[in-house]
């Protein structure tokens, strides 16, 4: 997973999508996903990641999360990559819909494990080969058709790493603690929002503990964000020899909503767009979305 730096000007909301003109029946029904109330999961949780960034007052936690310190003494400040100051989840919003759905707003980075760069072998490419969840139609998971392809599957990346490198006895706690507080897992489905855009998406990938927000390059490009610097069909392949994706994340205001327990047995690669684009729709009745036209 390559280390995502966030686009500090997408820290601004983009306009209300029942103010985007020709597109009313999108617009109302992405007001109303995002108007339902929910109750805090664990505002505690939630207040941690805002902690680490190093938003609460005084700076009061930064690059602390849940008491871990995550400084490593003696290192170079550019192989810090776990401070949260570094790459700032922005977490404004953590909450359980009445229906079950858990949603939370905040920054998302990019995320490619899975793609085929990573797979070329390409020398200076740190993105990894094998996504945490794959396709359970295939029987050998570390093959290449196992895995979810982050150029076509709009996946989203949740907590699970707890680092034990970093953490040590505690890194399975850390871990497992998103998993714990709202119940969501590998293969489960919802949507990301943002703006007037919306996408169908399944959890694909897990990350470090401390960090909240992360997509795929198709995630991006279904909410009008693209990462890649050059399309060849559905492979983003860039320009000339160099990486193909722009590395820099969305800062903030994008909608997440993940139902748990969504997950399903019979999703292959051939048939995830039609599974996901029907769950999207009779879960939330959210249509129009670019990825299922």
């Amino acid at each position: 997973m390559r280390i995502a730096v966030a686009v500090t000007l997408s820290t601004m909301m983009m306009a209300s999508p029942s103010a985007i003109a020709g597109q009313p029946g999108i617009a109302t029904a992405i007001d109303r996903v995002l108007a339902t109330r929910g109750a805090p999961v664990d505002e505690s949780y939630r207040q941690a990641f805002v902690a680490c960034d190093g938003d609460a007052p005084g700076g009061v936690g930064r690059d602390r999360f849940l008491g871990h310190s995550l400084i490593r003494p003696g290192q170079p400040a550019a192989r810090q990559y776990y401070r949260c100051s570094r790459d700032p989840s922005h977490v404004t919003l953590l909450d359980r819909r009445a229906d079950g759905a858990i949603r939370w707003r905040s920054k998302m980075a990019l995320d490619v494990d899975g793609s085929w760069i990573s797979w070329a072998g390409r020398p200076g490419t740190t993105d990894l080969k094998y996504t945490s969840y794959t396709w359970p139609d295939v029987a050998d998971r570390r093959s290449r058709a196992a895995q979810l392809d982050p150029d076509t599957v709009p996946f989203v990346v949740i907590p699970t790493d707890g680092l034990r490198s970093l953490t040590g006895p505690a890194a399975s706690r850390l871990g497992s603690r998103f998993a714990r507080t709202t119940g969501i897992g590998m293969g489960d489905m919802g949507v990301v929002i943002y703006g007037d855009r919306w996408t169908p998406v399944i959890v694909g990938y897990g990350g470090p503990f401390m960090r909240l927000g992360e997509g795929s390059a198709r995630v991006f490009e279904e909410i009008g964000q693209s990462r890649c610097r050059r399309w060849a069909g559905t492979r983003c392949v860039g320009t000339g020899s160099g990486y193909p994706y722009r590395n820099m994340g969305i800062g903030s205001g994008v909608t997440f909503l993940i139902v748990p327990g969504s997950a399903r047995r019979d999703i292959t690669a051939a048939t995830a767009k039609t599974r996901l684009c029907s769950f999207a729709r009779e879960r939330f009745g959210l249509t129009g979305s670019a990825y299922c036209t």
